[in-house]
């Protein structure tokens, strides 16, 4: 349905049941998108993803243009007050396609997709600590922390604090044309 430079952005398939639960299991990717235990996700796992998925303001499958290969899985959870326009998204990225960028272009995409064609007032997530790669991309778009709770999720042995982090859309629209003044183009 949407495409960036090297990406499409495509509705779920029952075809991508396969690369959603290798996400879910991959216990690279697990403990960063799921406050739960860290358990196998067997096929019946899928139910509950296709719940989450239709209960999302959006949700797309990301693939590689040039390959069609499955990067990951991106959008916004539901809205549950639609007055107030907060979008809060989400991603999860296969650790076959970190460091290429996608996180970053899917992100830019998605966040300027909710600022002029959703009419969000603000883009909001939600992400653990020691996450860094997660935590420098999310600053490098122009999130700010904004609050966080203490020693919430229990990981790898030791408790970790949930950063809330967001973006108002006066600040995407003057990062957006200081990066057009900047650089030329978006």
């Amino acid at each position: 349905m949407f495409s960036t430079e090297r990406l499409i952005l495509r509705a779920t398939r029952p075809s991508d049941d396969e690369d959603m639960l290798k996400l879910y299991n991959d216990e690279r990717v697990a403990p960063w998108i799921t406050e739960g235990y860290l358990v196998p996700k067997q096929p019946g796992y899928m139910e509950k993803i296709r719940t989450f998925v239709d209960s999302s303001l959006l949700f797309v499958v990301l693939e590689e243009k040039e390959t069609g290969a499955f990067v990951d899985a991106t959008g916004f959870v539901h809205q549950p007050e639609p007055k107030n326009r907060n979008a809060v998204i989400f991603i999860a990225l296969t650790q076959a396609h970190w460091s290429k960028g996608y996180g970053f272009e899917a992100m830019n995409f998605l966040i300027d997709y909710a600022f002029h064609s959703m009419n969000q007032h603000r883009v909001s997530l939600t992400v653990f600590e020691g996450n860094d790669r997660a935590i420098d991309l999310y600053h490098r778009l122009g999130f700010v922390e904004e609050g966080r709770h203490r020693k919430i999720v229990w990981m790898n042995g030791a408790w970790r604090d949930t950063y809330y982090m967001g973006i108002l859309e006066d600040e995407w629209a003057e990062r957006r044309k200081t990066h057009v003044t900047s650089k030329g183009k978006t």
